[in-house]
């Protein structure tokens, strides 16, 4: 008897963490994951209009990609600004090499996801079990100058450049 009490009780225990997880998801959600903290500098002298038109085609164009900040940075790359990716190899500035050159913006988010995969599957490739378990447990960033370099290494190639100009 006293075990099905202790049962039932951690039965609402976890059906009311739960409903909490889903509260903040939704929260999530509704606040601090969109587009409109993504900054973006324009690089070919677009006056404010066109900014507000480029971002809210960014803003479309981004909701049918998985993940829609990736998306919508990219979207800006490929239009002529430089913004940060949001991957987790780089938090600095991606923008096209050459301004001129216009790209679509899928070319530029499967450059950016392909690096990012990339360079880190090279440096998570001989994570031992406890190095991957506090990986995974704890978010730990393993190597991330290493992989930040990787990064930079296979998208210059491909016509962009990263970083303060």
């Amino acid at each position: 008897m006293l075990a099905a009490v202790r049962l039932q009780s951690a039965c609402y225990a976890l059906m009311q963490m739960k409903k909490a997880l889903l509260g903040f998801t939704v929260l999530l959600s509704l606040t601090g994951c969109g587009t409109a903290s993504i900054k973006a500098t324009p690089l070919k002298e677009q006056n404010a209009a066109q900014v507000q038109a480029d971002r809210k085609r960014c803003d479309e164009w981004a909701k049918s990609t998985t993940s829609i900040p990736i998306g919508f940075a990219t979207c800006l790359i490929a239009a002529g600004y430089e913004a940060t990716p949001e991957v987790g190899s780089t938090s600095q500035i991606v923008r096209l090499a050459s301004a001129s050159r216009t790209t679509e913006p899928t070319h530029v988010l499967l450059d950016v996801l392909q690096c990012d995969s990339e360079a880190k599957l090279e440096v998570e490739r001989n994570l031992g079990i406890t190095t991957t378990w506090m990986r995974d447990t704890f978010g730990w960033k393993f190597n991330s100058g290493r992989r930040q370099q990787l990064f930079i290494d296979c998208l210059k190639p491909r016509g962009y450049e990263i970083g303060k100009r």
